[in-house]
């Protein structure tokens, strides 16, 4: 009985360890380095999450996080059609300008005391108006409060994006939904890269959401421009934005046009909405510009054939740029067999979002351009 006994009590711990499986993989403390270069500890698993940057926010929707969600900033809650769950999340400022105070309270929580089981996610750098919003200037302004984690992940650059993903799935024990978010986005940036291979360059003058704004080399648009198959007009400049001149894109001919446009909504409805309008009136102005009908992209005298685009710019940027990818190779290469709009759909499965019908996320339509 007592050998039982002996023989019972070996084997429990045993038991215990193989059921924990997968649950026990991650040990604490976990150090992660994060998008900023700092190594960042967690002392225990997250359980609540206060999200500065968009980008982020659609991470964490994509890799099934977004109930741990507790606070947000403006730009989160503006996209209320992405994000229909965290638009009642406490707002916690603006993205360029955290609230701190309302940050604290909501780490305190109604127990009046943090749990380190909270983290900030905000970006790495950057500067608006002379004032820090990166994560340097976040961890100042919750020095005094060192039980809340702040990280730094940007989730928007293309050649740290799937590394931001996997780190997240390992902070938030999502390693599976991780991988499978990474491999999802690979196979349709591999189906891109096969359908343009070998085929000519076209040359792409893409403008910002401000006129004659463009980028160079080091901008994650000229990435995407050299993935789907096209050729920067600019992409010889090593400054990653900057303000050129109408004559000298007449100079440089380009075969595209590419105008990004920003918007607080899900794309725009077709033609001949309120918005589509809005879009055409941008698009109208640049076909209007003096020597316009000099370049190859608006030479031919049917509106149809210009290859003028007006392109949603949320798509471009972030977790779902593949999309904006795949749509941008369309554009450039409309004989190619990929299809934009599946690829989207699946993308907004990742979020929990249904695609949105009636609606267009380049103008003219896509369909104007195959």
């Amino acid at each position: 009985m007592k050998m039982q006994l002996v023989s019972a009590m070996l084997i429990l711990p045993l038991v215990a360890l193989l059921l924990c499986g997968p649950c026990g993989a991650t040990e604490y403390p976990l150090t992660i380095n994060d998008s900023a270069g700092r190594n960042v500890t967690f002392q225990m698993p997250v359980e609540r999450i206060i999200v500065l940057n968009s980008n982020a926010a659609e991470a964490l929707e994509a890799l099934g996080a977004g109930d741990r969600i507790v606070g947000v900033v403006d730009t989160v809650q503006k996209l209320s059609w992405y994000f229909p769950d965290l638009k009642k999340k406490t707002l916690v400022g603006k993205w360029s300008a955290p609230d701190y105070e309302t940050i604290a309270q909501i780490a305190k929580g109604s127990e009046d005391r943090i749990t380190p089981n909270i983290v900030i996610i905000g970006y790495a750098s950057g500067t608006l108006g002379g004032k820090s919003y990166g994560v340097d200037a976040v961890s100042e302004g919750l020095k005094s409060f060192p039980e809340i984690t702040v990280l730094a992940l940007d989730c928007y650059k293309e050649a740290t994006l799937d590394k931001d993903l996997a780190k997240l799935g390992m902070i938030l024990g999502k390693e599976e939904n991780a991988e499978k978010l990474i491999a999802w986005r690979k196979a349709k940036k591999d189906a891109v890269t096969n359908a343009v291979s070998g085929l000519s360059l076209p040359k792409v003058y893409a403008e910002g959401t401000q006129s004659l704004k463009t980028n160079g080399a080091p901008s994650e648009i000229d990435k995407n421009i050299r993935l789907a198959g096209g050729f920067n007009i600019y992409g010889s400049s090593k400054q990653e934005s900057f303000t050129t001149t109408w004559e000298d894109v007449i100079t440089k001919n380009p075969d595209i046009i590419l105008r990004l446009k920003s918007d607080d909504m899900m794309g725009w409805g077709v033609s001949p909405s309120t918005e589509a309008l809005s879009a055409e009136v941008v698009r109208n102005e640049i076909l209007s510009r003096t020597g316009a009908a000099a370049i190859s992209a608006i030479k031919p005298s049917k509106d149809e054939d210009k290859k003028v685009w007006i392109v949603w710019y949320n798509m471009v940027f972030g977790p779902d740029n593949v999309v904006g990818l795949t749509y941008m190779a369309k554009l450039f290469h409309p004989e190619i067999d990929l299809d934009p709009v599946s690829v989207y759909n699946e993308w907004l499965d990742f979020v929990g979002v249904k695609y949105p019908e009636g609606r267009t996320f380049v103008y003219p339509e896509l369909e104007s351009a195959s």
